[in-house]
């Protein structure tokens, strides 16, 4: 068998693995409630810390000047909170000392990487945050479609009820560690925290 075919075969299983994960996403979402109502309104108190039981878009993000009407996030300034942040159980993997990794973050994480990471690049505007390459060349903060994820982290977004959102976003906190989250209107909602780059396996 020569190269050229292997490297076919294995380029069409992982296109049909994607598809898989999109059929059952998208079955999912057409499964699920999307409210009628707008998702966003003014929000005077922007704390960052978890409301435990809200949906994305009850609570309001900060105004941000209109730039331009294409529904792009470019132009528009980076906020970002924890408010819906995914903090209960664990993931199915296991990290340090065999255990299961906790979605929750501890105290010392919140500071740093989370709270440094995040408030050192709030206030720049998206293009500038999505065009930061790593020392070894790599983009640093990025979208990435939900089904590029773990199948752990897929099953965990549908039981969460995010199925109308089919793409998500990351930032490198630091080697392997990851915040991922959905970008809206300029805001990035913080979902989860992870420490051992397991949610989009390379």
């Amino acid at each position: 068998m020569t190269k050229k075919l292997t490297r076919e075969e294995r380029k069409q299983a992982r296109a049909d693995k994607k598809k898989q994960k999109s059929v059952r996403l998208a079955t999912a979402h057409q499964e699920s409630f999307i409210p009628t109502t707008p998702k966003i309104a003014f929000l005077p108190d922007l704390q960052k810390t978890p409301i435990i039981g809200s949906a994305i878009g009850s609570l309001e993000v900060p105004k941000q000047p209109v730039t331009n009407h294409t529904g792009s996030r470019y132009g528009l300034k980076m906020t970002w909170c924890a408010r819906h942040a995914d903090c209960d159980g664990h993931w199915g993997w296991r990290s340090g000392n065999d255990l299961k990794e906790p979605r929750a973050w501890g105290g010392d994480e919140w500071l740093d990487p989370i709270t440094n990471n995040m408030n050192h690049l709030e206030g720049m505007d998206w293009a500038e945050i999505e065009n930061m390459i790593s020392d070894s060349g790599l983009r640093m903060h990025h979208g990435h479609d939900i089904t590029d994820l773990c199948n752990d982290a897929i099953d965990r977004w549908i039981s969460l009820g995010y199925e109308q959102f089919e793409t998500i976003f990351r930032f490198r906190l630091g080697n392997t560690k990851r915040a991922w989250g959905i970008e809206l209107h300029g805001h990035f909602y913080l979902i989860w925290y992870e420490r051992e780059h397991n949610i989009y396996p390379v």
